[in-house]
């Protein structure tokens, strides 16, 4: 890998952070990855045509219709975009594909643009495809839609503008359109605005998804699709390219910042360039060999390198007769600018493998680039078994990469070219390197806390599932780095888990038992002596140690001396001011690690010495007046008076947080507590029942015991005010000789961040520098959306559709729903049609068969199976809500897709109903 100096060396370069595919053969990059390594041709071949005359001999001619397809790309997770049914149903699909790859290449990257300090813009851009035309065809059978609906929802030009209004980007939203170069001209513009100062990080990339399908034509000899759907680029029988379908989007970042921040490097964008051929070729559609070669050099002079530091370049690539020559003159003119040596460049194009993405072919090739350096291997081009005699390879720097080896250059860096070019004479070149080397920093901390979160409960379990293969995959996961990428890299939903992981495999993950929401926290002292294994606090966490020695810091010498050898077990706590005074400063210092984790106290109560570590956190006394307290000999033979003098020579201040005293007056902040009162706190072991019980008044609330035992929480849990609704937690209760504190008080911080509190993660981590990983992303829950076109439905089978393909994520039933023709509509029923068995499974059975066309409909029959589609689905459900006062939505429509099935849904949603009326009445 790459040595960089941070300071001297990331000026002016673009740090590739994460990314996100999906191309033909494959559902994620790991998955590209694997076809590319394994040399897998992922096109798909239909039945031959034959053309009478068709060949440029006058002989006959066989044509292959192919085409790179991309499976269930009409599934959409609308659900966790915030997207209602017929909102989903408006929205080109590529629209959605891209929207879902930038939330997929986000987590990719750890990054979570809800907490992300900067500005993130948008950089990308799509073909055109014909949903628009069937979306108007179908007018009749979308209510109110507008024609300015569907324009909104399938024109190019709302693309990134979508992306960032779904995901909450408030950096630049820009629309590119350069045809086949759309994507990589997209990822130059993104690295431009980042160095311009327009945006903190970006997202680049493009989109071309046809669904259905786009017919493919064939154009003639002289076009530019392969007869028999192979692209051989640069071989001597390469005739064409394959049309394909793909999307792909990265995550950009500066350098300087990404090193910085610690983030995931993947690669480095060095330099990048775009030029145009002007006029100087024999036709618009014709490419240049100068306007290429202009474009590789003026990116190599960006990049400051050496051509001959250029060991691969990920080619255009389109095998047409024409292009793959020029492509080729134009990169050995570019690389005979710096080096005369041959054959020390492997090339190669991914469209062997994919076919010709249009606008996301720029994306394949950059995204397989950045693989091929992350595993230090070059994958093989497919069918080349004898060069072009067009392409002079014998005297160029260029030989084609034939088989998967590894990539080790005679120089140090691993540095490659990316090149997309375009219909129009837009070219394209960028200049990557391999990720610079990254120190390993082990963690200080045996424990380390793992969080999790979804939107649902299904996908939460998927995620958890993901997660554990993941970490099945690794000899010693850094849990470190895990943690901090979990914690900080991944957007907060409502159902969440966390477990924490030490020494030995992570246990089973604790799931959240309800939503969460900001709850007040009371922290509760129990003045109790410590145990020696908390001592560790001290060496693992600053908070800790600098509140411990901030406590005993106006403490003579022996006195300190003597504290630190009971904190440590060294010495049994004999003197009763060495005890009080340790098990102030322990508390003191928990309750200042607690703080420093985000978890703030909404008030305070403690017992015994306790009572003065609470006062000191609300704020009463200043940390050496409390110490005062503690040490001062009249305070031990003091009777009331004395103590309250002695309390009134000390001084209190006004509190800044609300105090709950021993005989459960809750003091709000503005509420002063005079001397006397607090020489009682300080000079009685009160029953703290009644504390406890104020404490509890508000169901909200959460206590938290700040210190050893589990004293003050056992008795909260005996108190009548006490409901299942508190959170109790005592986080060192249970710790056994041996233990270790800091996963003892992860426990508890999981209870509290799953319960809703908001935990500063960087306090967490605070004295060490973590770094994200990349982990496993989104398991999104996809649905199928589609409208089809009228001609489209015609050449389906009647009532068949055409069934689309669900990802490994959507939860569906086993035979997956038909994605095909809009049905004519569900009538409304009158009073007097109303069916002769007026139950739910009656009046399912009726608006089945209306929906279907069908005069008869069993009970154990799936809507799905009977021809039935999500359009038609969304007016089905839409009927059920104006006869009966239940919301079911789509998603349920999948788990119980027939009659019998709905209607006794709809039976437990209206008993329900009858229940919460019920309820509310009493």
């Amino acid at each position: 890998m790459n040595d960089f100096d941070p300071q001297d060396d990331a000026d002016g370069f673009i740090a590739v952070i994460g990314m996100a595919g999906r191309f033909p053969g494959a559902a994620d990059i790991d998955e590209f990855w694997a076809n590319l390594a394994a040399g897998t041709d992922s096109v798909t071949r239909e039945t031959p045509q034959v053309f009478p005359g068709g060949a440029p001999d006058g002989s006959d001619l066989t044509y292959v219709p192919s085409r790179g397809r991309l499976d269930g790309a009409e599934w959409f997770d609308a659900d966790y975009f915030g997207y209602s049914a017929k909102e989903a149903f408006l929205i080109d699909p590529q629209h959605r594909v891209f929207l879902e790859c930038s939330a997929v290449a986000l987590e990719d990257a750890g990054q979570d643009p809800d907490r992300f300090p900067g500005a993130i813009g948008v950089y990308g851009g799509s073909t055109e495809t014909q949903y628009a035309q069937a979306l108007s065809a179908q007018r009749e059978q979308l209510a109110g839609v507008t024609e300015d609906d569907i324009l909104l929802g399938t024109s190019p030009d709302f693309l990134v503008s979508r992306t960032a209004q779904r995901l909450g980007l408030r950096g630049p939203a820009i629309a590119v359109q350069s045809a086949c170069a759309t994507a990589l001209v997209a990822i130059h513009t993104a690295g431009r605005g980042l160095l311009a100062g327009d945006c903190d990080m970006a997202l680049a990339g493009g989109v071309a998804v046809h669904v259905p399908p786009k017919k493919i034509t064939w154009s003639g000899p002289d076009g530019t699709l392969s007869p028999d759907g192979t692209c051989r680029a640069f071989d001597a029988k390469g005739d064409g390219t394959v049309a394909s379908n793909g999307v792909g989007v990265v995550v950009l970042k500066r350098l300087s910042d990404a090193l910085s921040d610690g983030d995931h490097i993947r690669a480095v964008l060095r330099g990048s360039a775009v030029t145009n051929d002007g006029s100087a070729r024999i036709g618009f559609t014709a490419p240049s060999v100068e306007g290429q070669a202009a474009a590789v050099r003026e990116a190599q002079l960006t990049a400051g390198t050496d051509a001959r530091t250029i060991t691969y370049v990920e080619a255009h690539g389109t095998a047409t007769p024409l292009g793959d020559p020029i492509e080729i003159a134009a990169l050995t003119q570019a690389f005979r600018d710096g080096t005369d040596e041959q054959g020390f460049c492997s090339i190669g194009s991914v469209k062997t493998n994919i076919g010709h993405a249009d606008a996301a072919a720029g994306a394949a090739g950059f995204i397989k680039t950045v693989l091929a350096l992350g595993h230090r291997q070059i994958p093989p081009s497919l069918h080349f078994t004898e060069a072009n005699p067009q392409i002079d390879f014998e005297s160029s720097p260029f030989r084609v990469a034939t088989e998967l080896r590894d990539w080790a250059p005679a120089g140090a860096t691993r540095r490659a070219g990316v090149s997309s070019f375009a219909v129009g004479g837009v070219n394209a070149h960028l200049v990557l390197e391999e990720a610079p080397e990254r120190p390993v920093r082990e963690s200080e901390r045996r424990a380390q806390l793992l969080v999790h979160s979804a939107r649902t409960p299904y996908a939460l379990r998927a995620r958890l599932d993901r997660f554990e293969a993941h970490l099945a995959g690794q000899v010693h996961p850094a849990y470190a780095d895990v943690a901090w990428t979990l914690q900080t890299g991944r957007r907060e939903h409502a159902y969440r888990a966390f477990a924490v992981a030490g020494d030995g495999s992570a246990p089973e993950p604790v799931l959240a038992a309800g939503p969460p929401r900001e709850r007040p926290v009371v922290f509760l002292f129990p003045g109790t002596i410590g145990p020696a294994e908390a001592w560790r606090l001290y060496t693992t966490e600053p908070a800790f140690q600098e509140a411990f020695d901030a406590a005993l810091d106006s403490g003579d010498r022996e006195l300190v001396t003597s504290v630190r050898e009971v904190a440590r077990g060294l010495r049994r706590p004999g003197d009763p001011v060495v005890r009080d005074a340790y098990v102030f400063a322990f508390e003191y210092a928990l309750a200042a690690l607690w703080q420093r984790w985000g978890v703030r106290p909404g008030a305070v109560f403690g017992t015994g010495v306790g009572s003065l570590a609470a006062a000191v956190v609300a704020g009463v006394f200043p940390l050496a007046d409390a110490l005062r307290l503690i040490t001062e000999p009249t305070r031990s033979r003091a009777g009331d008076e004395e103590l309250r003098r002695l309390v009134h020579s000390v001084g209190t201040q006004a509190h800044r947080i609300p105090v709950i005293l021993g005989d459960g007056t809750w003091y709000d902040a503005d509420m002063p507590i005079i001397a006397e009162q607090w020489a009682g706190e300080l000079r009685d072991q009160a029953d703290p029942d009644a504390a406890l019980g104020t404490a509890l008044a508000d169901p909200g609330r959460v206590l938290l015991q700040i210190g050893a035992g589990s004293t003050l929480v056992r008795l909260a849990r005996q108190q009548p005010a006490h409901t299942p609704a508190h959170l109790l937690l005592a986080a060192l209760a249970d710790l056994d000789e041996g233990g270790d504190a800091l996963a003892a008080l992860y426990q508890a911080l999981g209870q509290l961040w799953l319960s809703g509190i908001t935990v500063s993660w960087t306090g967490v981590h605070e004295g060490e520098s973590r770094v994200k990983v990349a982990l496993p992303t989104y398991p999104h829950e996809r649905l199928p959306y589609l409208v089809r076109h009228p001609a489209e439905e015609a050449r389906a089978a009647p009532g068949a559709g055409i069934r689309g393909t669900a990802s490994e994520d959507a939860r569906t039933t086993d035979e997956e729903p038909a994605t095909g023709s809009a049905a004519d509509g569900i009538g409304r029923l009158e009073a007097d049609d109303r069916p002769a068995d007026d139950t739910p499974l009656g009046l399912v059975l009726r608006l089945f068969g209306e929906a279907l066309g069908l005069a008869d409909v069993e009970p154990e029959e799936s809507f799905f199976e009977l021809g039935g589609d999500s359009l038609v689905a969304v007016k089905l459900l839409a009927r059920i809500r104006e006869i009966y006062p239940v919301e079911i939505k789509m998603r349920s429509l999948f788990t119980s897709a027939t009659a019998a099935d709905l209607a006794g849904l709809i039976e437990q949603r209206l008993a329900e109903l009858d229940q919460d009326t019920e309820e509310g009445s009493t």
